[in-house]
C-alpha cells in the first residue's frame, strides 16, 4: 500500500511516501525540515518533492496519513488542512495518527519502555507511555513530576520534549535519552502508524478528519485566566 505521510506538529515538519504491507516498509522517500519557513510555506514543496523522487504523483497514493495532534495548534491544523485537501479530489482514506504514538515508532524495535514527550509550554508535556511497543496510557498532557512516577523501568525518551524533561528528572539511571537523529517526528513512522490502523478499519473521510487537542489554544486559556481574575 503507497502511502503519504504528514507531520507538522512541531517546529520541523516531515512527508514520507512508502510502500508498506502488513507493517514491513518496502521502499520509501522522506523529505524532513527544521528551519525558520513557516509549515504553510514547507508542507506542498515537501510533498511534491517526496513524490518526485519517489517516481509517483498525488493520484498514485493509497492511504493519506497525518499526526493530527497533540501539538502546535498552529501545525496541526495546517497538518490537518494540507490532508483535507488533498483527499477531496479523489476521495482517498484518511488515517489520523497520534503524534505520541508515531514518536514512539521512531525507536520502536530498538528501546523497550518508551515515553513520547512534546514540550506543551508552561511547565507541561504532552506525553503517552509504550511497553514493548504496546501502548499502556493515553495521550495526556501534565509537568513532569507527574508523569515521572508514572515511568516504569528503563525508559527511553523521545520526541522535542524529550532532552527538557531528561534535564528535569535528576539524573535518574533508568532513564535515557534516544539518538537525537530519532527524536524529531518523521513522516515514515506516521505512515507505519497509518497503515496499522488502515488493517485496524480506523481510516476517516477526508471530510471527517479532525485535528485532536489536548487542552484549549493559548489564546483561549490566555482570556479564561483574564476573566477568573477580575
Amino acid at each position: 500500500m503507497l502511502i503519504l505521510g504528514i507531520d507538522s506538529t512541531a517546529v520541523s515538519a516531515s512527508v514520507a511516501v512508502a510502500d508498506i504491507e502488513n507493517g514491513v516498509v518496502r521502499t520509501y522517500s522522506e523529505c524532513t525540515t527544521k528551519n525558520e519557513m513557516t509549515h504553510s510555506e514547507n508542507l506542498l514543496p515537501m510533498i511534491d518533492h517526496a513524490l518526485t523522487v519517489y517516481g509517483k504523483t498525488i493520484s498514485d497514493v493509497e492511504l493519506l496519513a497525518v499526526n493530527a495532534g497533540p501539538g502546535s495548534f498552529t501545525g496541526v491544523r495546517v497538518g490537518v488542512a494540507t490532508v483535507k485537501g488533498l483527499a477531496y479530489p479523489n476521495g482517498l482514506p484518511c488515517a489520523a495518527v497520534s503524534t505520541l504514538a508515531s514518536l514512539e515508532k521512531n525507536v520502536s524495535g530498538i528501546a523497550g519502555n518508551v515515553c513520547s514527550l512534546m514540550d506543551a509550554r508552561r511547565g507541561q508535556f504532552y506525553y503517552a507511555l509504550f511497553e514493548n511497543g504496546v501502548r499502556v496510557s493515553e495521550d495526556d498532557v501534565a509537568p513532569a513530576e507527574e508523569i515521572l512516577p508514572k515511568l516504569s523501568g528503563k525508559t527511553t525518551l523521545v520526541g522535542d520534549g524529550a532532552a527538557l524533561f531528561a534535564s528535569l528528572v535528576n539524573g535518574r539511571a533508568d532513564v535515557r535519552l534516544a539518538p537525537a537523529g530519532c527524536r524529531d517526528q518523521s513522516g515514515l513512522s506516521v505512515a507505519l502508524c497509518a497503515e496499522e490502523l488502515f488493517r485496524a478499519g480506523k481510516t476517516v473521510s477526508g471530510k471527517d478528519l479532525r485535528p485532536v487537542y489536548l487542552r484549549l489554544p493559548q489564546a483561549e486559556r490566555e482570556r479564561l485566566e483574564k476573566e477568573s481574575n477580575r
